[in-house]
């Protein structure tokens, strides 16, 4: 941002001056740097969307292995699929989901 900001008081000294040939300059500087800006944006908000679109899917399979249970054992399902996440382990987190316990 302070980049930005000298950039486009330099911009605006060229042309209070008269200085055309560096006010041209500075302004393309400022809008190259705008569209990467914007472009960097949009890659994030495309990550966040994809995020929160998998973690839903993530919840969704999870209370659907939960509700295959009843009771306390719908509870410790629930609870071992989210600790194998928090564990960012997969594999474990298909086993509870598929046998209901990370037993064997």
């Amino acid at each position: 941002s302070n980049s930005i900001r000298s950039m486009l008081v330099r911009a605006e000294d060229s042309r209070l001056m008269g200085d055309w040939k560096n006010m041209k300059k500075r302004y393309n500087e400022l809008y190259d740097l705008n569209k990467d800006l914007l472009s960097q944006y949009k890659i994030r908000c495309t990550n966040h969307t994809e995020l929160l679109n998998n973690l839903k899917a993530i919840n969704q399979a999870i209370q659907r292995a939960g509700n295959l249970r009843v009771g306390k054992h719908k509870t410790q399902v629930i609870a071992a699929c989210r600790d194998a996440i928090k564990n960012n382990s997969v594999s474990m987190l298909i086993k509870i989901m598929r046998l209901g316990t990370s037993c064997s």
